[in-house]
């Protein structure tokens, strides 16, 4: 009976909830991370920032990317670019230099 009432509460919630205001909420293109500090000191470049380096320099869009932390941070970078050709790109997560 309780699981019934629940269920239906639920069901009316969601058909009110518009599925527009829920990405709006999931998704703020105005929103920019901070960069990040990586506890010696420099901090590290936003993923965000570094894609938008790339794609300006070489067109293309981002496939997948890593960041290994080290003596010093790296984005590990796989590109497409617009030939769609894969390409591996190395990037240094503190200066942003392509390495």
């Amino acid at each position: 009976m309780w699981a019934k009432l629940i269920f239906s509460a639920l069901v009316a919630t969601a058909a009110f909830a518009s599925p527009a205001s829920a990405q709006q909420a999931l998704f703020r293109p105005d929103y920019i991370m901070p960069a990040q500090d990586n506890g010696r000191g420099a901090p590290v470049r936003p993923l965000r920032e570094i894609t938008d380096m790339l794609r300006g320099r070489f067109g293309g869009d981002l496939v997948d990317a890593r960041l290994e932390d080290g003596d010093r941070p790296i984005y590990f970078i796989r590109w497409r670019m617009p030939n769609n050709e894969l390409r591996d790109f190395r990037v240094d997560a503190v200066t942003g230099q392509i390495r």
